[in-house]
């Protein structure tokens, strides 16, 4: 009985970590879309004679956990 708990709770924080994983791809794959869509406005900014002087967010860091 204590074996199929084990693996029970190995399963479990299996889970918890390939759905940690999917959280930190996703949130990732977010910022960098982001980044894309402040790096595309920020061309268009340029074209325009009366644009405003460029400021650029802060860049995040990925979390060091992240893998």
């Amino acid at each position: 009985m204590r074996t199929r708990t084990r693996e029970v709770v190995r399963m479990l924080a299996t889970f918890r970590h390939a759905a940690h994983c999917r959280r930190l791809r996703a949130a990732a794959a977010a910022q960098e879309a982001r980044d894309l869509a402040n790096e595309t406005s920020q061309d268009d900014a340029e074209e325009d004679e009366r644009a405003e002087p460029d400021v650029r967010p802060a860049v995040r860091k990925p979390h060091p956990g992240m893998h």
